[in-house]
């Protein structure tokens, strides 16, 4: 049995005259719900038998039917139709046009996907055909014998259809949207919500994730954006709430490629979301910040969605039912922050494939490939009884034993004690060290002297040196504030102030200081020293700053896999708190704020690759991506506080975890995405080899005069700069969804694409020569050109 539900709606188009004389016209469309009388049945079952007039519907897609005269027999079983009995009578309408077969362009495609009747739209515009195709043409019902003269003599002309009711808001909403464009005539439509109160049958439906399910949906909603000019622009779509996201879905798609295969380009993470605003009034410039886990009782309009990624949409839901806006802004105020971990989407996500743990840090290659001598891999956490914190297997200096680990381990915060972050082969070392739960004495001292066993000790206390969490917090929020602008309006009064706004973010200070740190660090590393970064628990910023060390000694970790191994050993492994700084889960009742010590990473390694352009393998882009990934529940490489707690939800009887790790990019993005985050400047031999920093190279044309040398031959590691003078603010993650703001990459692209081309050229080139011998890892250890072949 197949039901259908159908309304009438009548129109008008009637001509008057302004005060000018000027003929204009006003059309008004009626949609009949109230006349529920002279109607037919709302709902239709065609198993009955019926006799008397019959109305033949469309079920397919039409919002027009026909009408038949009175038939002894019915076929019912005729695809595509349904034959209802009624006595009603339908309004006499004027005679039907012949279809009409043009070539459409992509708007009037848009258009006639919609279904929305010709006479909806002004009669003397370019568009009065746009309803017209080959593929599912549309009958107008409009007198061809009538004069454009006689129409005017007569008052104008009306007409009548029949919609389905699926159609009926969808009908309602774009009919106010195309009468914005048209300024030859008015409509007056009814807007007034239906009084049904069960959920529309959706035409749109969301792209799903295995196991992936909506809570909440809403149709006929519009997405707003600014563009260069001050004009705003609207689409309409339906949006959707789901375990995983907020989603909006166009009503009709573009076939535009997408830049994520998990998220489309107006899908949002639920995790990503930093606040939920109220639009109010009637211009929209007023917002009122609603509390994440909290319920709202009141009609909403609008919403202002902000992330954490410096995203931003504004949604409305004047052509949306009643409900939908409350409906769709509880779902994101309660799903945004669950209460525990085991509500993220990641224990809901199985895709059916063979997993494995093949990014996990296996720290004795760690140790064996930085050739830092006099440590060893203690598995005395191998059960986690020294500290729930760090791994099972971490580095110690090689004469500590077990037992006087776990001493010294209840001499610091969370029971956990120093490890050792990374060396090299001259004796620098790098460890984290929490400070300490106990009072300070000359035994306490004694301890530590003993577990490090060096005269060659810096000590740099981290919680001085640095800006504390709460002021990194509160620096991370004005700056998403400032540069998260939805209108130009808005973009000229923060431009008055910026300069002044973005120092007291503090956000610039901070990345100066984490690489002022780092540079210290890196200086003391390479000259043998062993380097103790002590804070708190040792599992934020001092994490920070040995990562940015590392990045400035050794050239292994500017490539994207040692990257990505850095990010795995030092933040995953040692214990970076991911969920709580990035506030995926709420387990207390206290709301708290993002923690950006992980951003600001990611920022300061941004800095070094606009002050060493050729020193990184990877562009910005890929360090947003990063970025972007964190905030994305599908993987389990960073919705986890530590290894053991990814241990207990892999074991966990209830909902064990599948392991999906972030570093398998192919799941996210395809190839020729991957390949665009190369640096076509890294790796370019810049100049012939040198037998020795001072001496001029073999194929130099210098005669009789000493070359002085220049970087990197005369420094250890990257001199990078925290001067704020020599720091870029990162506009091209800050202002993303700021269209009016956003620059055209195009050239960008193109020299990229050049830079590529002779990167292939020049290496081409260089591998014609040979020289036995000779480490192919920098820009400036290139073979010799002493043999060709």
């Amino acid at each position: 049995m197949r039901t259908t539900e159908i309304e009438l709606v009548t129109y008008s188009i009637e001509d008057k005259k302004d005060q000018n004389e000027n003929y204009y016209q006003v059309a008004t469309t009626n949609f009949s719900e109230e006349t529920e009388d002279d109607l037919p049945a709302t709902t239709v079952d065609i198993s009955e038998q019926c006799t008397g007039r019959f109305i033949r519907i469309d079920t397919d897609d039409s919002l027009l039917f026909t009408t038949l005269e009175d038939q002894e027999e019915l076929d019912v079983h005729e695809a595509g139709q349904l034959l209802r009995a009624t006595s009603w009578k339908p309004l006499k309408s004027p005679a039907d046009k012949d279809w009409i077969k043009i070539k459409q362009t992509e708007e009037e495609e848009w258009l006639d996907s919609l279904k929305v009747p010709k006479e909806w739209l002004a009669s003397d515009t370019s568009s009065v055909n746009l309803l017209s195709n080959s593929s599912s043409p549309v009958k107008s019902k409009v007198n061809p014998n009538k004069s454009d003269q006689s129409e005017k003599s007569e008052g104008g002309r009306s007409g009548w259809f029949l919609l389905s009711n699926h159609r009926q808001g969808l009908a309602r909403g774009v009919a106010m949207t195309l009468n914005r464009n048209v300024s030859s005539f008015t409509s007056y439509i009814d807007l007034e919500p239906p009084s049904d109160t069960k959920d529309p049958v959706m035409d749109t439906l969301p792209d799903l994730l295995p196991g992936e399910m909506v809570i909440s949906q809403a149709d006929r909603v519009c997405v707003y954006s600014t563009h260069a000019g001050g004009m705003t622009s609207g689409q309409t779509g339906a949006l959707f709430v789901t375990t995983l996201k907020l989603s909006f879905k166009l009503h009709v798609e573009k076939d535009a490629p997408r830049s994520n295969k998990l998220l489309g380009d107006t899908d949002i993470t639920l995790s990503s979301i930093q606040a939920v605003y109220e639009i109010l009034g009637d211009t929209g410039e007023k917002r009122k910040k609603l509390p994440l886990g909290s319920n709202v009782s009141n009609k909403i309009d609008g919403i202002f969605v902000l992330c954490k990624n410096f995203r931003f949409l504004r949604f409305s839901f004047k052509f949306a039912g009643v409900d939908t806006g409350r409906n769709i802004t509880n779902a994101l105020l309660h799903h945004s922050r669950p209460k525990k971990n085991e509500l993220l989407f990641a224990f809901e996500h199985s895709p059916n494939e063979n997993l494995h743990n093949q990014y996990g840090t296996v720290w004795e290659d760690v140790r064996r490939e930085s050739e830092c001598p006099n440590m060893r891999v203690s598995r005395a956490n191998d059960t986690w009884q020294v500290s729930i914190s760090l791994p099972q297997q971490f580095v110690v200096p090689a004469h500590v034993t077990d037992e006087a680990l776990s001493l010294v381990s209840g001499l610091c915060l969370g029971t956990r004690p120093p490890a050792w972050v990374w060396g090299n082969k001259v004796g620098g070392a790098v460890f984290i060290q929490p400070t300490l739960n106990v009072s300070p004495s000359p035994s306490v001292d004694h301890m530590f002297e003993d577990f490090y066993r060096t005269k060659k000790r810096v000590t740099i206390d981290v919680d001085q040196s640095f800006p504390s969490h709460t002021q990194l917090e509160d620096s991370f929020i004005s700056v998403l504030e400032l540069h998260c602008m939805d209108g130009e309006k808005e973009a000229e009064e923060k431009d008055k102030s910026y300069f002044s706004s973005l120092e007291s973010t503090g956000w610039l200070t901070s990345v100066g200081s984490a690489l002022r740190l780092a540079s210290q660090v890196a200086d003391q590393m390479t000259i043998g020293k062993t380097v103790v970064l002590r804070e708190g628990e040792g599992r934020s910023s001092s994490i920070l700053i040995a990562s940015l060390a590392q990045l400035l000694v050794c050239e292994d970790f500017r490539t994207r896999a040692g990257f990505e191994g850095l990010i795995q050993s030092n933040w995953v492994s040692l214990g970076f708190q991911f969920s709580k700084s990035h506030t995926l889960s709420n387990l207390s009742s206290k709301m708290s704020n993002l923690n950006p010590t992980f951003l600001l990473f990611l920022d300061c390694v941004h800095q070094m690759s606009l002050q060493f352009p050729s020193k990184l393998e990877f562009l910005p882009q890929y360090l947003m991506d990063v970025w972007d990934t964190t905030l994305l529940p599908v993987f389990d490489t960073f919705i986890f506080d530590s290894e053991h707690d990814r241990a207990v939800a892999r074991s966990s009887p209830e909902i064990p975890l599948q392991l999906h790790s972030a570093w398998d990019w192919v799941k996210q993005f395809t190839s020729p995405q991957i390949e665009k985050w190369d640096n076509p400047l890294y790796g370019v031999p810049l100049r012939p080899p040198r037998s020795s920093s001072m001496e001029p190279s073999d194929l130099s044309m210098i005669m009789e005069r000493q070359v002085h040398p220049t970087f990197p031959e005369s420094k250890k590691f990257l001199p990078v700069s925290g001067e704020i003078i020599n720091l870029s603010v990162w506009y091209q993650l800050f202002h993303r969804s700021v269209p009016f703001l956003s620059t055209t990459n195009t050239w960008t692209e193109k020299l990229t694409d050049l830079r590529r081309e002779a990167k292939a050229s020049v290496t081409t080139m260089m591998n014609t020569t040979k020289r036995p011998g000779v480490n192919h890892k920098n820009n400036h250890n290139i073979p010799h050109p002493q043999e060709t072949r």
